[in-house]
């Protein structure tokens, strides 16, 4: 994905270019195809592209317009057409981020809730000195900024703001969802650096920042077609869009292909497409990742029956828990501004890196969604308590005598679990003390318990039917799982996330849960609407391997260093970690009579490791500088400069 950055500062104080070029130069190497800011007054921005898709190249960004807007942009628009009708421009092949600014003169800040595809911006609107950040509906590109002192600044990568990481304390909200294993959201390890959420836009006026939904997660609209084929035709038209969109023209693109269906999906879908349009098109290539030590997480034989049918072997890497290490990854090569790196992490990207070959791939495909969106987890809650609320009696008795033939369950259970399910739907977001790692420290378990009341998927429950709520609280749980909450050092592909298309979430989220899920038959849209492109083998398959052992005999061959490690623990140096707890925990863990804080545990080790990355890291001397190609634009003349720029 391409960088965006600026700042934006008090007014009669002035942004130089120098202030932007030094920024350029942390994110030069995620920046492949050049760097150019743009400074008028106390607004600067600069960009740095990579292009990823055909109408990438139209873009010279900063773009300006004649009102003296700037705005750079990152992403792709999947409704350009529909926006060129909308505001007049006919045929004419404009970049993106020119219909977005005519969005704007035209529609205020409401534009940014007609932008359909995978975008990050930042404009600045020159007739109210108001500053506008916003993010897509999924989050697909990151956004983060940090307010002081009336300075404004904003970046899609963090590397811009983390400086001298000696100098770095941690922020404490942060550090209390890491490690209780809750959801990140908007966090970040550094104290007043936050993440634009995702479905929001920010507008900062002077020193005050207000952040405003432009997409609902949560809605009453259901659709009622009369007949499943109608539904299976709906769905098949907005997924074969959803990947359409995703696989156009532009750099080389990777999917990722796992033995399950949604990956598998994808790739048929992609297949059915080109060879549509030329039954001898080039197909698109695949990674496939395997660990044959884990006994339940054999894909092998499955993503082998898809490659078969498509005539086309991908890329095989090995990943195993066994080479995972209870050492702190060497920082003399960059730092990673998250945790979850060890002493590995720098090989194994590299190894990745060397397994994909000489094609530059820059884009990566993935299934992230499906199973969330999409019923893979065969509950009857949302369903049968849709129809408790709605009073409908009668349905709520014939779906739960079928759910439980079904599940082998009596109705005295079900009916149980609805009412339950109920309950806890409307009744204020909540956390529990017991699911609070207990080796985490007062003042941090109390965060914990106060950050769990703040749920983006509760605002407005009353009045909405149960499986919105189901489908709100799903939304954002998915997005905690996106790649970028664990971004690599060397290298950054562009994520792309069929099941997570705007209009494919919008059109699922109205269709009767009934749809989705069935008594004995998960998935139930799905299977019914790809029968004819995906291999029976994989649609019908039970469930997708998952990963289980791996990171406990991991854990268990670890033991002694893992224990070294927090005889002499940083994290508890910062007050985070009481260390007679965790040892006692992990006691437990090792000898397999409580799992339940394995992940807990895993982050802890993780934020460890990090802890420790951080403390050795030394930021590069100013003599290895090296030379940067950038374009200053200002005044509308564009003048190419080369020259050492220290950061």
């Amino acid at each position: 994905m391409s960088v965006i950055f600026g700042v934006r500062k008090l007014a009669g104080e002035v942004v130089k270019e120098q202030e932007l070029l030094c920024l350029a130069t942390i994110s030069e190497r995620y920046a492949p195809d050049g760097t150019s800011v743009h400074t008028a007054g106390r607004i600067g921005m600069g960009f740095q592209p990579c292009h990823t898709t055909e109408r990438s190249h139209l873009e010279a960004q900063p773009a300006t317009d004649a009102r003296g807007n700037l705005l750079v942009f990152d992403g792709r628009l999947d409704n350009y057409q529909d926006l060129r009708r909308e505001l007049d421009f006919g045929q004419v092949d404009i970049a993106d981020s020119q219909l977005i600014l005519a969005a704007f003169l035209r529609w205020g800040e409401a534009c940014f809730s007609g932008l359909v595809g995978d975008w990050a911006v930042a404009l600045w609107s020159e007739n109210d000195h108001r500053l506008y950040l916003a993010r897509d509906h999924a989050g697909a590109r990151t956004l983060y900024y940090q307010s002081c002192g009336g300075r404004i600044q904003w970046s899609t990568y963090l590397e811009h703001f983390v400086g001298d990481e000696r100098a770095q304390s941690i922020d404490e909200e942060f550090a209390a969802c890491y490690l209780g294993s809750l959801p990140i959201g908007d966090l970040t390890p550094y104290p007043g650096i936050r993440a634009v959420p995702p479905a929001h836009y920010l507008v900062v006026q002077d020193n005050n920042i207000t952040g405003r939904p432009h997409w609902k997660w949560m809605t009453n609209d259901k659709l009622g077609y009369k007949t499943d084929a109608e539904y299976e035709r709906h769905f098949f038209f907005l997924f074969k869009t959803a990947v359409e969109r995703r696989t156009g023209p532009g750099a080389p693109i990777l999917a990722q292909l796992s033995g399950g269906v949604d990956s598998t999906s994808i790739v048929c879908m992609s297949d059915f497409i080109r060879r549509y349009e030329d039954s001898a098109a080039e197909l698109v290539d695949t990674i496939s990742f395997y660990d044959d030590s884990e006994p339940d997480w054999n894909e092998k034989p499955y993503f082998s029956i898809t490659e078969a049918r498509r005539g086309k072997v991908g890329i095989h890497l090995e990943v195993s828990n066994r080479n995972r290490t209870s050492e702190p990854h060497d920082s003399s090569q960059g730092i990673y501004v998250l945790p979850g790196a060890d002493a590995e992490s720098l090989e194994r990207e590299k190894r990745f890196q060397a397994s994909l070959g000489s094609k530059g791939y820059r884009v990566m495909l993935t299934g992230t969604g499906g199973d969330e969106l999409l019923g893979g987890v065969p509950t009857p809650s949302p369903e049968l308590a849709d129809y408790l609320v709605a009073g409908n009696f009668k349905r709520l008795l014939t779906q739960t005598t079928a759910w439980c033939i079904a599940n082998r369950t009596s109705m005295l259970h079900e009916m149980g679990e609805t009412v339950t399910s109920v309950i806890d739907l409307y009744r204020r977001p909540h956390l529990d003390w017991k699911k609070i790692p207990p080796w985490i420290k007062p003042n941090l378990r109390k965060m914990c318990v106060e950050l769990g009341r703040r749920d983006m998927a509760g605002v407005g429950r009353f009045g909405l039917r149960p499986s919105a709520i189901c489908n709100g609280q799903c939304w954002w749980i998915t997005l905690e799982t996106l790649p970028h909450l664990s971004p690599p050092l060397l290298f950054r592909h562009e994520y792309r996330h069929p099941y997570l298309d705007r209009d494919l979430v919008d059109f699922l989220f109205r269709v009767p849960r009934e749809q989705l899920v069935r008594p004995g038959r998960r998935r139930s849209l799905m299977r019914r609407a790809l029968k004819d492109i995906v291999p029976v083998e994989i649609l019908e398959r039970r469930r997708k391997a998952f990963v289980a052992r791996g990171p406990i005999a991991w854990v268990q061959a670890s033991k002694d260093q893992i224990e070294a490690m927090f005889a002499d623990s940083l994290a508890v140096d910062y007050g985070f970690v009481d260390p007679a707890a965790l040892r006692s925990c992990l006691q437990l863990t090792l000898r397999g009579v409580d799992l339940k804080w394995r992940r807990p545990l895993m982050n802890t080790i993780a934020f460890e490791l990090w802890l420790r990355a951080r403390k050795d890291y030394r930021i590069p001397a100013k003599a290895d500088t090296q030379p940067h190609e950038f374009v200053l634009r200002q005044g509308g003349a564009d003048k190419l400069h080369a020259g050492r720029i220290a950061v």
